[in-house]
């Protein structure tokens, strides 16, 4: 079954570069009246990679306390001391956890991947999913380490793939079919079925969300010509993240800028923060896409997209 895009939540910091509470607040506000029912806490998007243990923990009991739909923890840590410790945390707090493969040390032993996450999912209590990154992590999860887990673990409910290899994405599938299987990659949201996925999580395409929530009801809905043009616009959306000179994260952040008053673009070292102009180019996409005010005119609630013909051609 096609399930509603989980969105992947960024962390606001502020100018010091401290994690900025009201923000985050209001970014879930924005999510939730957008129609989004479950997020994805603490994750590459969030920053977790910046992130310390106490800080991680605090931004999840803030997402808790202001979110009433489903919440995704990411665990995942070099450390599989601190994982543990995450895990713990998120017992009472998270619907899920997730937990991406352990880096620093590229392509470990697939035994040595194996036993990483038997320690997580010998002492959770929680639904977990596996989360491959390997670009990022330079450690892949294949589709033996996760059907010879699941068949251990009955808690080992899924995968979150933002490996971009659809023949592995549909191995997973087909290794484990009574497991879900999420795509990291705003590409697929109208092609889930062809690739054997259940749905997608998106980072990127938080800013514009209503249309990867509108292509998930195309598709419920059976109507997926009208899918598939909506993805056109999605693809252009994902396709300036990628012409721009921003690391996707930042590029995310000066689209919030855009969109939610006040929203601060900062990330944290080793990413760059969006100069001012790179904020403004941001802000003329998502005008372009999303009828935004220009600077100095009254916001004006959105409640549905609009794409023009432009971006349906």
């Amino acid at each position: 079954m096609i399930v509603s895009p989980i969105v992947a939540v960024v962390t606001p910091f502020d100018a010091q570069g401290a994690v900025d509470e009201g923000a985050l607040r209001s970014y879930l506000a924005f999510l939730s009246a957008a129609g989004v029912r479950t997020i994805f806490v603490n994750g590459t998007t969030g920053e977790f990679f910046t992130m310390t243990v106490p800080e991680r923990r605090a931004v999840l009991e803030l997402c808790r306390e202001h979110w009433s739909g489903q919440v995704i923890a990411h665990i995942g840590s070099a450390s599989v001391g601190d994982a543990l410790d995450l895990l713990d945390h998120a017992r009472s707090r998270a619907d899920y956890v997730a937990v991406i493969a352990p880096y620093y040390f590229a392509s470990p032993p697939e035994e040595g991947v194996r036993a990483y996450f038997r320690q997580l999912l010998v002492r959770s209590d929680l639904p977990l999913l596996l989360y491959n990154f390997p670009r990022h992590t330079q450690t892949a999860i294949t589709p033996s380490v996760v059907s010879q887990l699941a068949a251990e673990f009955p808690l080992l409910r899924g995968v979150k793939d933002s490996g971009k290899d659809r023949d592995v994405t549909r191995q997973f599938k087909a290794a484990r079919p009574d497991m879900q299987v999420f795509v990291g990659d705003d590409r697929a949201a109208a092609h889930l079925a062809e690739i054997g996925a259940d749905g997608i999580v998106t980072g990127g395409g938080g800013p514009v969300v209503e249309i990867p929530l509108r292509i998930a009801g195309a598709v419920q809905g059976g109507d997926l010509e009208h899918a598939r043009q909506l993805q056109v616009g999605f693809d252009r959306w994902t396709d300036a993240r990628h012409a721009s000179p921003l690391t996707e994260i930042a590029f995310t952040k000066a689209a919030l800028a855009a969109r939610l008053p006040g929203f601060p673009p900062h990330v944290r070292p080793p990413l760059v923060t969006a100069t001012d102009s790179q904020c403004e180019e941001a802000r003329s996409l998502l005008r372009r896409q999303m009828m935004l005010p220009h600077r100095g005119e009254p916001a004006r609630r959105q409640t549905s997209i609009w794409l023009p013909p432009a971006w349906n051609s």
